[in-house]
């Protein structure tokens, strides 16, 4: 009926507390409020029921029969919207089932291990299923289409969902340790001294390879292929090995690679962000803490080569 009084949960809540403990001023001590303030919502929950809920005695309270006849229903209440908010929660992965998680294949390699180390500790029961994709367009066509929950990407433009900025990630060269450019001295080359050499580049399908060309454009050449490669372990092998150099960010390099990383003047960075749909946005945050804390973008064992 339209003048009924609803009842809160909260006050539910503190009923079912009271009837228990059989007092007031142990109910308020329980829940962490005043006395007065109990009273009160007690006092309000019997104006919405059209009936006193205890007999008040000495010694504490006991309930009424309005007490006794509304007490199963307000703990089921109470048991339903637990269960609601666990459900909720799962639903989230925040307390179970499964987190999916699509990425760039050069992230999947340097930043999303550590994420997710961190991730396991905060979250043991969860499992993670990871996708990983040659192109930024795939990362972002499978969270749209309900097929992953978060992603792990290059900033994302005119997004409509929750953004989670992790900050920049640094390109760096890898050359083998006999070439000359390996010996200028600083440990820092610009774009434009590879531009006469072959390089080792990501495949023509790789979204990373039109990344490297547009940037290759800006310096008014084209990069010609000796070797092509979708995986970004293997293009740092293979320019280590001297097959010729390639551009890959410092969070894909392992502490051990056999080649030299030169740095670049001036810095070529990329914006890197967790991004998620409106209705993972408690996932997302959640999973951009973790990689904020200990994605890498610049790992410790090339934190000198940027100093």
């Amino acid at each position: 009926m339209a003048d009924e009084i609803p009842l809160s949960l909260r006050q539910l809540q503190y009923f079912v507390v009271v009837a228990e403990l059989g007092s007031i001023t142990r109910g308020a001590e329980r829940l962490l409020i005043s006395q007065p303030s109990l009273s009160h919502q007690l006092r309000v929950l019997e104006a919405a029921v059209g009936g006193a809920l205890f007999d008040r005695r000495a010694r504490g309270v006991v309930l009424t029969p309005v007490g006794r006849a509304l007490l199963p229903g307000a703990k089921a209440a109470l048991a339903a919207s637990a269960d609601a908010r666990r459900s909720a929660r799962a639903a989230a992965g925040l307390d179970g089932g499964e987190l999916r998680i699509s990425t760039s294949l050069s992230l999947a390699l340097g930043v999303l291990p550590h994420a997710l180390r961190e991730w396991f500790v905060s979250h043991p029961e969860i499992e993670v299923r990871v996708h990983e994709h040659t192109h930024a367009d795939l990362v972002r066509a499978q969270i749209l289409a309900g097929e992953a929950d978060v992603a792990l990407g290059q900033y994302p433009d005119e997004w409509d969902g929750p953004v989670y900025d992790l900050g920049e990630e640094e390109m760096v060269v890898i050359v083998a340790h006999g070439d000359p450019l390996a010996g200028n001295g600083n440990g820092r080359i610009t774009i434009g001294d590879l531009r006469d050499r072959r390089w080792v580049l990501p495949a023509v399908s790789n979204g990373f390879a039109e990344y490297i060309e547009l940037i290759c454009a800006a310096e008014g050449f084209i990069p010609e292929a000796a070797v092509r490669s979708s995986g970004v372990g293997t293009l740092v092998a293979l320019a280590a090995s001297g097959l010729g150099p390639t551009l890959v960010p410092a969070n894909a390099v392992p502490e051990h690679v056999p080649g030299a990383v030169l740095a670049l003047d001036p810095p070529i960075r990329r914006r890197i962000a967790v991004y998620a749909t409106p209705a993972n946005e408690q996932l997302g945050r959640a999973f951009a803490e973790c990689a904020r804390r200990f994605g890498q973008l610049i790992p410790p064992h090339l934190a000198l080569l940027f100093a």
